[in-house]
């Protein structure tokens, strides 16, 4: 099946059912879930809409009865889905932060792929790939380097970034709410953050349930700028979720099974 057929049925399923199970539609269509993520990020790339759903994610490690899922398991399984926005050959812009390392093993294996980054760690995953694999060329702005958290910042980075024209970039973030847009709590960050958002066409903010509804101290990126949304859920969305979900151009809300 043509990648044209392919997304006209994702969009068949979205306007019948208004959510879509990616397993099932990887089972149905033939292909990988990765690539029914990928179609899922070219059809909101394209102006569909993109409705909160329910999206199907790789099985987190299991949760002991009556506790809330582990961060690290939530991080995973939004890394996972926001991965399915990038596609080979693209030139993409990765911030630091836990969420958008474990999303850089994902992207670590689409060739072709370019990508600016002012993370020591992020650069390190992505050209730790395997004998045989596709090995992302990566770019590391320079810049002062923060002992806490290995980033690089300062006016060498803004330098670099303004001469820079990304067609995605990814990042997460401390807070998330619909009235300011996605925020950091560090102030050096936040600068070096929001020179990729201005250098990237679109902007992809993968935030946890506890994120969603938090203002951190510094914004690095206004409602306006955001144009797509990758959280997750145990149950049902919280209404903080549902609130900064609705109010984006695409979403995926991944279902982690029950608390």
């Amino acid at each position: 099946m043509l990648p044209r057929q392919r997304q006209g049925a994702i969009l068949d399923e979205l306007r019948a059912r208004g959510e879509v199970d990616i397993a099932e539609l990887a089972l149905r269509l033939g292909v990988s879930e990765a690539t029914v993520r990928r179609d899922l990020g070219v059809l909101a790339r394209q102006g569909h809409p993109v409705p909160l759903r329910r999206a199907a994610a790789p099985a987190p490690r299991a949760a002991p009865s009556g506790t809330a899922t582990h961060p690290q398991a939530e991080q995973e399984a939004i890394a996972a889905a926001a991965a399915g926005q990038a596609r080979p050959d693209m030139t993409i812009g990765l911030s630091g932060g836990t969420a958008v390392h474990k999303l850089a093993v994902h992207l670590r294996e689409l060739p072709g792929l370019t990508v600016v980054t002012n993370s020591l760690v992020t650069a390190t995953i992505l050209t730790r790939s395997g004998r045989g694999r596709a090995r992302p060329t990566v770019i590391l702005t320079g810049g002062y380097r923060t002992p806490d958290n290995d980033l690089l910042h300062g006016p060498v980075s803004a330098l670099v970034l303004r001469s820079m024209r990304l067609e995605l970039a990814f990042l997460d973030c401390a807070g998330l709410d619909g009235p300011h847009g996605a925020s950091t709590d560090s102030l050096a960050d936040s600068d070096t953050r929001r020179a990729l958002v201005q250098a990237a066409a679109q902007t992809c903010v993968l935030a946890t349930a506890a994120q969603c509804g938090r203002t951190a101290l510094s914004v690095f990126a206004g409602p306006e700028e955001i144009d797509f949304i990758v959280t997750a859920s145990a149950g049902d969305p919280s209404p903080e979720q549902r609130s900064v979900l609705r109010q984006a151009r695409g979403a995926i809300c991944v279902d982690l099974g029950p608390a």
